[in-house]
């Protein structure tokens, strides 16, 4: 509801809150007190605003409406740029009168426009997950400690612009704000993520005038916005002034389905113009420069709003989905009674039809699946002020990555947005500005209180609530690419959102409802509510979505709101997700995953070295040290290595089920649309991880979401019996199949085992020579030297013609804490295995002969001290070959059964700093673990070691490679190789690996891990997956399946001199293996 009462003057002295602790939500009778400020009173959240209305322009002929440009048109005035602007960090400290045109800002800063002013040098920006950032007692705010922003700007109107309505836009700030023009009040909102709107034709002339604006950073309207970001403040979006007829096309409500057939558009355009002269208005509708629909119908002459509705069939209509965005042109116009031209306004129309059918989401008819993210926007620089370009990256990633949805997490984007949506096909959650986290929380906490805390069973917020959906519908009424609405995140339940739910469906009845209200539940804990159309659980893992599937008495489908928590080095099974959707296409249909985005933020060393800033850099962030770090890219848009488990688990192609007698492959079209004829297959395979033969195929017909078979000529190549080979099948894009995906990118691959090599049967014969020492024990064969130490058992050089290659050798049972082994407890869980790595006693040390005559060292440890001392022991055995080459043989063996399992079971060798350079044939070519590695195929890869690990928000375990048949390190012409008689881990970073282990705030940055003074190699045959599920409990930590076990181990390796000529190529083989899609 509105109130125009203006009970705060910019002179007044308000009244302090009470203290309470805080962020914790108080329960107490919600006062509605007139003497309080609009900025502390839930019913006033608007005042002197425009109703809300649909995205749009109020061109002043068609070929301007037709170049869709509103700076080109005479009616447009843009107001961003730099204003004047003051701050204040106390509510009770205003400037007097600074509204005023005669009010002297000279001696004021200046500030772009659009800016959050945290990112301009002023106040403190936050982040905070949940608990609110000022002490909650709703709908107190505490004055002194609420910071306001004063903005001052001039501008010049055209004279030709007198006698039409001037519209003020402001396209989001707050959290709460007032404008003046000239000097006289005009309006008051909240709502900090969508537009307001100002008629001040009565407020402005012809000439100079000046514009301010009063932005409150904390407001009543803070308590619906407790969403897990940044809490920063200003005006985020475009601002600018339109003119316009005052005989006008106000608002446009396009309706445009599909009939029964799924054949025909069916198109209803309602139009709401202001009250004025009688005349006409027209709908043309084209199909590029084609016209397909004209309708025209009068209106008669009023003081009331007149609304009219124009309608139309267009036969055999493209229609709109995801995968096939096909869009009309349609010029909504009005006319005056003698025909002249007042307004034309553009609109992009796509037909499709939204609904549930057969208890499944469908568009146009047909069952879809979600494949989306959650999306922030949020940019490293600027907070929440987001370029087109950067939305335009966005966009594209996704597309180009098989990403087909979009939730608005959490609350309305910027238009922009949903023009691209619209435009290159994706689906959107359109998500409004309500989240009340804490009160939601405590309310769960003690359910028979809930009605007490949470703020859907309120009367007194029941209008703010309602005004936020609503404006939200009214704003993005018309893209096509919007087909759920959202009534929130995470603010309770309550009669509020019932209420909401039925307006909603009320004013739009061809879209789907979504709304949780709950948080994340327990185990075996599902609570659809029975006025949203699906169920959007947040952070079901598989087994409780395979639960929900089966239990009939659940109607609505599920899609879950949020799913697979990417907090730092996380990500893991997505494959498992995936699986058990594709099991139940009855009743599961994706989900969004949480989330797009890290919001970290630049920061930078006194010597300009740039990093990922943490929470508590920005001050006191409660939770907020690492919280913002769970996207699946970074906030300049590089991938993290999950993305490409997301982007395979995504793909729109599954080959599945090979048959390596007769070369046929199931092939599963997994699009909802189009069927397989917009991509090309090939297939490769690969000897040893070289290409030795490859073809085309032709895509086998098949329809969306059916299946077939292909067959492959796997017999026209020779095999070596010794030689590992794979099968790789890829579907290549042609031009023109997905929006923003160029011809020949791979969309869709995999691969499958055809042979596994056999054990080496390389010559190793020759002379190798034994030297005891007192300290130690030489091995010396072909050029190569191995010393062993006998204090540690562990090796202290291994070396080529005198030139170091790798030393070292431990034991190693720890992993580098990462985010979520820190908030799911595997950390304090797994922590005597970082003692048991560190802390060790030679037990035996003993020189052997070999039944072929050749020496070995065995060294046997005990693991521990003190009291856990021999819990558990662990052997190396070292053999050094005629060759030159050494065998390590490694053996764990747990003495005392009640230890938790090892975080990894391998061994960690220090490798010279010259050593730059890694080539290895297994997964990538980034890091994958146990649980995340279905995005990295099989091949050759290389790169230098300081692009190994990955710049997680904060430093963490990186860099690993899971099934490494071996790994060259090369560098200052000398070369090692790395081999396992099986498939191994691999890890070489060229720092030590303990540099990445926990540090204290303010050391703990990428910038503090510098290179040297030697690198890393770690080579485990086992090692705990990264998890993912959620980063707060048990569901969080890796499946049992990708878990170590704590059982007796035994791996070996072979350490070898790698040829110069080798180590020193500047090519590898993976170049010749185009994938197209990894980000350079």
């Amino acid at each position: 509801m509105s109130r125009f009462g203006w009970l705060l003057t910019t002179a007044c002295i308000v009244m302090p809150a009470p203290a309470i602790a805080a962020g914790d939500p108080q329960v107490q009778a919600v006062q509605v007190d007139p003497a309080r400020p609009d900025w502390e009173n839930p019913a006033v959240f608007a005042i002197g605003k425009l109703p809300a209305s649909a995205t749009g322009f109020p061109y002043e002929s068609r070929e301007l409406a037709m170049a869709g440009r509103p700076d080109q048109s005479s009616r447009f005035l843009s107001l961003n740029g730099q204003w004047k602007f003051s701050f204040s960090p106390d509510a009770n400290k205003l400037p007097v009168g600074f509204e005023q045109p005669g009010y002297d800002v000279s001696g004021w800063a200046s500030i772009k426009v659009p800016a959050d002013w945290q990112a301009e040098g002023y106040d403190q920006a936050r982040y905070n997950n949940w608990r609110y950032p000022f002490v909650a007692d709703r709908p107190l705010i505490p004055h002194e400690t609420n910071p306001v922003g004063f903005y001052r700007r001039d501008f010049e109107v055209p004279a030709r612009w007198t006698g039409q309505d001037v519209i003020l836009h402001i396209g989001a700030a707050g959290s709460a704000y007032y404008v003046w023009v000239n000097g006289r009040k005009v309006g008051y909102s909240e709502d900090s993520k969508l537009p307001s709107e100002f008629n001040v034709a009565q407020y402005v002339h012809a000439g100079a005038n000046t514009v301010a604006i009063q932005v409150f950073r904390w407001s009543d309207g803070s308590y619906l916005e407790d969403q897990d970001f940044w809490r920063v403040s200003g005006i985020e979006r475009d601002v600018f002034l339109t003119a316009a007829p005052k005989s006008r096309i106000r608002d446009h409500f396009i309706r445009a389905d599909l009939d029964d057939a799924y054949t025909d558009g069916v198109l209803a355009v309602d139009v709401t113009a202001t009250p004025g002269a009688k005349g006409r208005v027209k709908l043309t509708l084209m199909d590029g420069d084609k016209v397909v629909l004209r309708q025209s119908v009068s209106i008669a002459a009023s003081a009331r709003e007149r609304p009219v509705t124009l309608t139309g069939n267009v036969p055999s209509v493209r229609a709109w989905s995801a995968e096939t965005p096909n869009l009309y042109t349609a010029l909504i116009e009005l006319e005056d009674g003698s025909g002249k031209l007042l307004q034309s306004t553009p609109a992009r129309v796509g037909f499709r039809t939204v609904a549930i059918a057969d208890g499944l989401v469908t568009v146009n008819g047909k069952p879809i699946m979600i494949r989306g993210v959650n999306r922030h926007e949020h940019d490293p620089e600027t907070f929440h002020v987001i370029s087109r370009e950067s939305m335009e990256r966005d966009v594209r990633l996704m597309k180009q990555n098989n990403i087909n949805a979009i939730r608005t997490a959490h609350y309305p984007n910027d238009p922009y947005l949903y023009e691209l949506a619209d435009r290159y096909g994706l689906y959107v959650m359109d998500e409004a500005n309500i989240e009340s986290h804490a009160y939601m929380e405590y309310g769960n906490r003690v359910p028979e209180e809930r009605a007490k805390y949470q703020i859907g069973f309120d009367p007194a917020w029941r209008d703010a609530h309602l005004s936020r959906i609503m404006n939200m519908v009214e704003r993005d009424k018309n893209h096509p690419s919007v087909i759920f609405w959202s009534l929130g995140n995470e603010a309770g339940i309550g009669p509020t959102f019932e209420e909401a739910a039925k307006a909603v469906k009320a004013r739009d009845p061809g879209r789907l409802l979504s709304y949780l209200g709950w948080g994340p539940l327990a185990v075996g804990d599902h609570r659809p509510n029975w006025y949203a159309d699906i169920y959007a659980p947040m952070y079901d893992p598989a087994a409780k979505m395979d639960d929900y599937a089966k239990n009939w008495s659940y109607r609505q489908p599920m899609i879950q709101c949020e799913y697979a928590h990417m907090m730092g080095n996380s990500g893991g099974n997505l494959k498992e997700y995936w699986d058990t959707i594709h099991a139940h296409p009855h009743k599961l249909q994706g989900g969004f995953i949480w989330d797009w985005v890290d919001q970290s933020m630049y920061g930078y060393t006194k010597d300009g070295r740039r990093y990922w800033a943490d929470g508590a850099e920005y001050g006191p962030n409660p939770t907020g040290d690492i919280e913002f770090g769970d996207g699946v890219i970074q906030s300049d848009r590089t991938p993290h290595p999950a993305f490409y488990d997301l982007r395979k688990v995504s793909e729109p192609v599954q080959f599945a089920d090979f048959d390596a007698a007769s070369g046929s492959v199931t092939v599963r079209n997994r699009q909802d649309f189009l069927d397989l004829s917009g991509y090309d297959f090939d297939w490769q395979v690969l000897e040893n991880g070289k290409i030795i033969a490859h073809g085309q195929i032709s895509p086998p017909e098949v329809a969306a979401r059916g299946s077939g078979s292909i067959a492959l000529p796997l017999t026209n190549f020779r095999r070596d019996p010794d030689a590992e080979y794979i099968l790789t099948l890829r579907a290549r894009a042609k031009q023109g199949t997905t929006p923003l995906v160029a011809a020949g990118t791979v969309m869709a691959w995999e691969q499958f085992a055809l042979q596994a090599a056999a054990s080496s049967k390389a010559d190793r014969s020759g002379k190798v020579s034994v030297t005891e020492g007192a300290n130690v024990l030489r091995f010396a064969a072909a050029g190569s030297s191995l010393v062993i130490d006998r204090k540690s058992g562990l090796i202290q050089s291994y070396s080529q013609n005198g030139r170091p290659l790798i030393q070292g050798g431990a034991p190693n049972f720890w992993r580098a804490e990462t985010d979520n082994g820190l908030g799911t407890g595997v950390v304090k869980q797994l922590a005597i295995w970082k003692e048991l790595s560190e802390q060790r006693r030679v037990t035996s040390f003993a020189l052997r002969t070999e039944p072929n005559g050749g020496k070995s060292v065995v060294v046997e440890f005990a693991l521990g001290r003190g009291d856990t001392l021999g819990v558990a022991k662990f052997q190396s055995t070292y053999r050094m070959e005629g060759d030159g080459s050494v065998s390590v043989t490694a053996n764990f063996t747990p003495v005392k059964t009640d230890l938790p399992p090892p975080y990894r079971i391998g061994l960690a060798f220090d490798l010279p700093v010259e050593l730059d350079t890694a080539k290895w044939y297994g997964r990538g070519p980034h890091e994958t673990y146990v649980d995340r590695k279905v995005g990295a195929p099989i091949g050759i890869w290389r790169g230098a070691l300081a692009d190994q690990p990955h710049d997680y928000s904060r430093p963490q375990e990186t860099g690993n490679k899971v099934d490494v048949r071996w790994m060259e390190l090369s560098g200052a012409g000398r070369g090692l190789h790395v081999e396992g008689t099986q498939p191994l881990m691999m890890n070489a970073l060229p720092f030590a690996y303990s540099k990445l282990y926990r540090r204290p705030p303010g050391t703990w940055k990428w910038t503090d891990i510098t290179p040297g003074p030697q690198g890393t190699l770690l080579v485990d045959v086992s090692q705990w997956g990264v998890g993912g599920d959620n980063q707060w409990s048990d569901l969080g930590r890796p499946l049992p399946q990708y878990r170590s076990k704590l059982e007796p181990t035994r791996f070996e390796l072979r350490l070898s001199p790698a040829k110069t000529s080798q180590s020193s190529r500047q090519s590898d083989e993976a170049a010749d293996i185009d994938w197209g899609f990894f980000e350079k």
